[in-house]
């Protein structure tokens, strides 16, 4: 029931392991979670999407990186 769904959802995991400092997690989260907002316009409600950072993320590149991780989880 498509009325009834909840918007789409985005939850970020970030380890210690990509930084040591909580601070520097929690900006690699806001520059993550502004990237998905701008994708959830593609998105059907009731889709709930994880991003699990791994060491070596460019946050300058977040942004491209997003977007294709959205449209390869579209695809599906």
């Amino acid at each position: 029931n498509g009325a009834l769904a909840a918007p789409p959802q985005v939850k970020i995991v970030v380890s210690k392991k990509v930084a040591k400092r909580a601070v520097e997690r929690n900006r690699i989260r806001r520059v993550l979670r502004d990237a998905a907002k701008k994708e959830f316009g593609r998105s059907e409600y009731g889709k709930n999407f994880v991003l699990i950072v791994l060491p070596g993320l460019d946050l300058r590149s977040a942004r491209e990186t997003v977007h294709h991780l959205f449209l390869k989880a579209l695809r599906r």
